[in-house]
């Protein structure tokens, strides 16, 4: 009996200590993954304020590269550094260092294009937005926001001035899929230095005769500087290497299938009838269709003045594809003789429209309405736009984050 007590004794003392092990090393194991993700959070945190406070210095100052090297932060320290890339982007790369643990937060950030909007003006003027409009793209407007019914917004929209009810808010529900804020300003760029300035990589025209363009599907593009001129022929690539032909001080024609990723600037003295704009003679399709399928086709049209459908034998009584970012600095986007014009068709836009003022590209007439000359609409977004962007695209002065890698 005795022998058996002891045994038991000791038994039960072996299974203890052997618990009281487990327990302490389960208990030191805690403390370590503790210790570590604790470590590991700290790191990443702090390379994330690293982070956030180079951000900060790219919106200050957006030419500012010189980024930070082992700053005192939470007890810890933070490395920046600031590189540009392609298109234009840059990558801002963040190494968080805490006892001894050390993280990395990337980021790749942009230039915020105008051409991610799929509508973007500064005078709306008297035109309203109603029931059955649907804007598809991220909508931005610096004048008053005017809805009568239900237009349906698909993207984020905001306005600089508050919205204006045809009726009242408890008749007027505009639909805002994406979300609205007011009082927000992105203001129209002074000029177009930098676009111009990119020509001198590309291919620069300059006036008094008007530039000709046609692409086509193979790459290649005709064009001439003059009416009486011979066509020219060549490969996108070889005439515009980075992508930009700017005509300076007169007009540009262009139509055709674009291969390639190209931006057309016309500059210039502003006004109607005047220098700076650019008119489209003809369809402007990519030659791989982004709706469907894969493309790397990108065209940007960007006026000193103003976008306008030509009113010629080309586009008479038909409809017209137009795939392209459009961007009007001082005018807007319309067609030619919009209200003395024949019935024409349909404005089919693949892309985004932003302009200074609200043109209108047709007259209508009746209860329903009906069109009697100039063109119907209808804009699609290109969705690629929210991340990509044709070649030196006038930008808001801002960046915008494209991707984020921890």
């Amino acid at each position: 009996m005795g022998r058996s007590a002891l045994i038991m004794v000791m038994g039960f003392g072996t299974a203890l200590l052997m618990i009281g092990s487990n327990i302490a090393r389960v208990s030191n194991d805690a403390m370590i993954n503790y210790t570590y993700y604790y470590n590991a959070s700290m790191a990443r945190t702090i390379a994330g304020s690293g982070m956030n406070l180079t951000a900060r210095s790219l919106f200050e100052n957006s030419a500012w590269r010189a980024g930070f090297a082992s700053k005192q932060f939470g007890d810890g320290t933070f490395s920046c550094s600031v590189r540009d890339t392609t298109y234009n982007r840059v990558r801002v790369t963040a190494v968080g260092t805490f006892q001894n643990m050390t993280r990395t937060v990337s980021c790749l950030l942009q230039p915020s294009s105008f051409s991610r909007f799929g509508y973007y003006s500064v005078v709306e003027g008297s035109i309203w937005w109603i029931t059955g409009d649907t804007v598809w793209g991220p909508m931005h407007t610096q004048d008053n926001l005017r809805v009568a019914g239900k237009p349906v917004f698909m993207q984020r929209s905001t306005s600089l001035k508050p919205i204006i009810y045809n009726t009242g808010p408890t008749v007027d529900k505009p639909v805002f899929k994406g979300g609205y804020d007011t009082g927000v300003n992105i203001s129209l760029p002074s000029d177009l230095n930098p676009l111009k300035n990119a020509a001198a990589s590309g291919k620069k025209f300059t006036g008094p005769d008007s530039v000709y363009i046609q692409f086509e599907s193979n790459g290649k593009v005709k064009w001439k500087q003059g009416v009486g001129s011979g066509w020219n022929e060549e490969f996108v690539s070889t005439l515009a290497p980075n992508g930009v032909i700017y005509a300076d001080g007169t007009n540009v024609h262009v139509s055709g299938v674009l291969s390639g990723r190209v931006t057309i600037g016309a500059g210039g003295l502003t006004g109607k009838g005047k220098q700076g704009n650019i008119y489209i003679d003809g369809g402007i399709t990519y030659a791989h269709n982004p709706l469907t399928g894969s493309s790397s086709d990108i065209l940007g049209l960007v006026a000193e003045n103003s976008v306008l459908i030509a009113d010629n034998a080309a586009n008479a009584g038909k409809s017209i594809d137009l795939q392209a970012s459009v961007f009007c600095r001082t005018g807007g986007f319309m067609a030619e003789d919009y209200s003395t014009r024949g019935i024409e068709g349909t404005i089919k836009l693949l892309g985004g429209i932003q302009n200074n003022t609200r043109e209108p590209v047709g007259t209508f007439t009746g209860s329903p309405p009906h069109l009697t000359s100039g063109y119907l609409k209808n804009y699609f977004y290109d969705e690629r736009l929210m991340t990509d962007a044709p070649p030196f695209f006038p930008t808001t002065g801002q960046y915008e984050i494209v991707s984020w890698f921890e």
